[in-house]
């Protein structure tokens, strides 16, 4: 299938004046983009060159009502999906960026991500509750990706509206095993926030969602075919699958098309006897399942191992074997978490909160964004008495305003069109028993600030709909990145609700204030890089050291995380794998001419005081390079990748 992917930062000038040119001709004169765009964005133009003037309105979002009956419709889609989901907005937290679940038709149903992005989004309507379909939105990714049921990346003013110019996006469409669409999966942010490792992380979830989706039930008399180049690879995400009934093949995944070479419609009613030259036995270890030779390809495997899921059926001949089921690869990577660092301050910290918590006190925790303030209200709720209860944490910023009040407090059945049939009971009296984490409070709106202060000093909630209200016992834990006594100062927190919440405050320090922030860098790196044999370049570990980290512990994970996901196992990370920020960083700091103060003492005259001349650049710039490639053994093209830069850029000055 075609794809994009997005230009580095070096061709983003090119790319702007080329693509504001294509615009023009196209929208004045009806000129062809064609080669001034990727294909996939011109077939787009064209199509969306036909809906009406209308479609450049910013349309209003579904109402709450009408947006949980389209979530229960598509409750086996964010059964699957909404685990990754989350995993990614980790794992990419530092881009603020937002990742995004529409349904077929393009309607968003969830998000989850950057709060600061979100806001950006609310105003071009990229939020739930509104249809980003081609024909709703013009060419987007959700849209583009459904219609041409390919992933796609759009960026900036490749987006059919003017109006979404600011914007990069990058989606996969979701797949079942007939090629019918379940739904999308789109990482929207800042155009220059969609960087390749975005795009790879966002179509290696899409490929997890499938294939949870596919596993979840199997169809009666139907058996599924698996196989993959390294026996390892059974059971996991990465495996091909072929769906068999009658010894016919009726369904296929992604990865079985590619490493076949075939289409879905090529595959589909095809006898598996077709293709292979014999199958697999009931017998457990992996079958080596071979391609007819008349069918193999030049430079494409032919054989692999392979299995089955699934009963044998009565009415032929094949067989099951039983394989572990792996937990694909990058929920595992998103499982890790930071270690706990033994911090006496922090100890002291948690101990203090813990007894404030067990004496009915709200507990207010206050950090930058990344310091892992949520971490510790889990450990303050597990160290506390109400350890057995529920701990339920809800992000004010991130709930839409129009649905916090049902979220939070519940509504009884019948208190609106398209309300459950139960109702729901709400966060708040989830909680009861246990402890509420109320993330981001200073997002809240004013008016469910006042409800919550009632239900805090009532310990009692009404839902929606409800005329009798209902006692709730639970613990309160807060936090927010933000100045709220300023904020009650200028009106924008209730001043009542502050004074409620500010009675034990617990102050999480950035990272980069840790007196051994390197040292606490270093221990996460070695807790986490060993689960899959991965080893660090002396640079890129210098690189990673020597960071700042401004997203603190939750950007530190979750580029481990991504380095975790796209590496390969048992290789090494050099620095040209880190992202970008973090490359254009280390090159600064190493292009910085070392101070007077910071060089050893010399004889002559610049130990008696004079100045010391600065290293000029090009020759710091050259001392750098022949010292890459004596370490690489005279391997430019591994000296390229260590420095971070293009191969032709390393022979450019090697040739000077």
């Amino acid at each position: 299938m075609p794809q994009t992917r997005p230009p580095d930062s070096a061709g983003i000038a090119t790319l702007s004046t080329t693509l504001q040119l294509a615009r023009q001709r196209f929208f004045e004169d009806g000129s062809d983009p064609q080669g001034a765009v990727p294909e996939l964005i011109a077939r787009s133009w064209r199509r969306c060159l036909a809906l009406p003037a209308t479609l450049s309105e910013t349309p209003e979002p579904l109402a709450h009502e009408a947006l949980f009956a389209r979530r229960d419709a598509q409750g086996r889609l964010r059964r699957h999906a909404l685990p990754e989901l989350e995993a990614l907005a980790e794992a990419l937290s530092p881009s603020r960026v937002v990742v995004l679940l529409a349904d077929p038709q393009g309607m968003i149903l969830d998000a989850a991500g950057s709060d600061v992005f979100m806001n950006k989004a609310q105003r071009v309507a990229l939020m739930p509750g509104v249809e980003w379909s081609e024909v709703q939105r013009g060419t987007n990714a959700i849209g583009t990706a459904l219609t041409e049921l390919s992933p796609i990346t759009v960026l900036g003013h490749q987006h059919y509206l003017e109006q979404n110019g600011a914007l990069g996006c990058t989606a996969a469409p979701l797949l079942d095993s007939e090629g019918q669409v379940l739904g999308v999966l789109d990482v929207s942010g800042d155009a220059r926030c969609i960087q390749a490792q975005t795009v790879g992380l966002v179509r290696m979830a899409a490929q997890m969602i499938e294939y949870r989706m596919a596993l979840d039930n199997l169809p009666a008399q139907t058996e599924i075919l698996r196989f993959a180049h390294d026996p390892a690879l059974i059971g996991s995400h990465r495996e091909a699958l072929l769906w068999i009934r009658n010894e016919t093949i009726v369904g296929a995944n992604r990865a079985a098309m590619r490493v076949l070479g075939m289409t879905f419609d090529q595959l589909r009613g095809r006898f598996v006897d077709d293709l292979f030259s014999s199958l697999p036995t009931a017998e457990r270890d992996p079958f080596e399942l071979c391609l007819h030779p008349w069918l193999a390809r030049p430079g494409r495997s032919a054989s692999w191992a392979s299995g089955w899921v699934g009963r044998k059926s009565a009415s032929n001949h094949l067989a099951s074997i039983t394989a572990p089921e792996r937990t694909p690869q990058i929920s595992q990577v998103a499982a890790l978490r930071p270690p706990i660092i033994a911090d006496p301050q922090r100890e002291a910290q948690l101990d203090r909160a813990v007894r404030v918590l067990d004496c009915g006190i709200p507990v207010l925790i206050l950090g930058e964004s990344g310091v892992g303030k949520e971490v510790f209200a889990r450990q303050v709720h597990q160290a506390s008495q109400r350890c057995r209860g529920p701990f339920v944490a809800v992000n004010c910023a991130a709930v839409p305003e129009g649905l916090i009040e049902a979220e939070l407090f519940g509504y009884e059945e019948g208190a609106f069109t398209g309300a459950r049939r139960k109702g729901q009971p709400g966060q708040i009296r989830e909680a009861h028993g246990g402890v509420l984490f109320l993330d981001e409070i200073g997002d809240m709106p004013l008016s469910m600030q006042a409800r919550l202060l009632r239900v805090l000093q009532d310990h009692e909630v009404k839902a929606l709909g409800g005329g009798r209200r209902q006692s709730v016992d639970f613990a309160l834990v807060c936090a927010t990145h933000r100045d709220l006594k300023a904020m009650a100062a200028e009106g924008s927190f209730r001043t009542d609700l502050y004074y409620r919440l500010q009675h034990f405050v617990a102050v999480l320090p950035a990272l980069r204030e840790h007196a051994e922030a390197k040292a606490h860098i270093d221990e996460l790196l070695q807790a986490m890089l060993p689960s899959r044999k991965l080893r660090l370049s002396p640079q890129a570990r210098e690189a990673l050291l020597a960071y700042t980290w401004p997203g603190n512990w939750r950007q530190l994970v979750a580029v481990a995380q991504t380095l975790l996901a796209l590496a390969e196992p048992g290789s090494c990370i050099e620095l040209a794998d880190l992202p970008d920020d973090l490359r254009r960083d280390w090159r600064t700091h190493q292009q910085q001419p070392p101070t007077t103060s910071a060089s050893p003492a010399r004889s002559g005259p610049e130990r008696d005081g004079a100045a010391t001349s600065p290293v000029p650049l090009r020759a710091m710039t050259e001392s750098a390079i022949h010292a890459a490639i004596a370490s690489c053994s005279g391997n430019v093209s591994r000296a390229a990748r260590l420095l971070g830069v293009h191969r032709s850029t390393l022979y450019r000055h090697v040739r000077k």
